[in-house]
């Protein structure tokens, strides 16, 4: 099968029980719609954004990003705001902005349905809240994955391995034989952490990959 010499490539000795997926500058490239969206909201009611704050978000927890946005209007106003009100503000955008009109990085396409045709079960592991992660979804063309972990369930977010151990479990994979595609260091950290043989996409893009179809 083509789908072997993709994994030749990746050191994978035969092939996975499961391929697991985050989302966000991963699959789709929209992680740097979060930062500066967030960026925005934030600055808008006199809050301060630095590098910092948007090294922080990257891969983080809906609970983890909205702590960090009221942090950051309160450092600039000195009044702490709803952490929920202030991230439900960030997530409509994203919804209406981002999510509604999802698409796929180069490459990814093309690996998700080649994985799908040979009989791999695939999970898609993010940090990000289900009614974004449902709205994406119902963007893409194509129904890819056999289970989905968002930052809904509850389960410690990234980069405890928790989120991919689920990931596995619903597939009824062993995480030590799963093959995991991530972009982040707090992402790369949890699939580490969970035993899969984990692929950093800013090393091996998916275009790259896919050439070996």
């Amino acid at each position: 099968m083509a789908v072997n010499d993709v994994f030749a490539q990746l050191g994978f000795e035969g092939t996975p029980a499961a391929v697991l997926w985050d989302m966000d500058g991963t699959i789709m490239d929209s992680e740097a719609e979060w930062v500066e969206m967030t960026a925005e909201v934030v600055l808008a009611v006199g809050g301060v954004w630095d590098d910092d704050d948007s090294v922080y978000i990257a891969g983080a927890n809906s609970h983890n990003h909205s702590m960090r946005m009221a942090d950051a209007v309160e450092r600039g106003t000195g009044t702490r705001p709803d952490p929920h009100q202030i991230f439900a503000v960030l997530s409509e955008r994203l919804k209406n902005e981002v999510y509604s009109c999802a698409q796929l990085l180069p490459g990814a396409h093309e690996l998700l349905t080649a994985f799908r045709m040979a009989g791999i079960p695939q999970a898609l592991v993010t940090a990000t809240e289900k009614e974004l992660v449902d709205v994406a979804l119902g963007a893409l063309d194509d129904t890819y994955f056999n289970a989905v972990v968002t930052g809904t369930d509850d389960v410690p977010g990234k980069p405890d391995p928790a989120p991919y151990l689920l990931g596995a479990q619903r597939l009824a994979a062993d995480p030590e034989r799963c093959l995991a595609f991530e972009d982040s260091k707090t992402g790369l950290a949890a699939a580490r952490a969970s035993g899969a043989h984990v692929v950093n996409v800013n090393e091996t893009p998916l275009v790259k990959l896919a050439a070996f179809l």
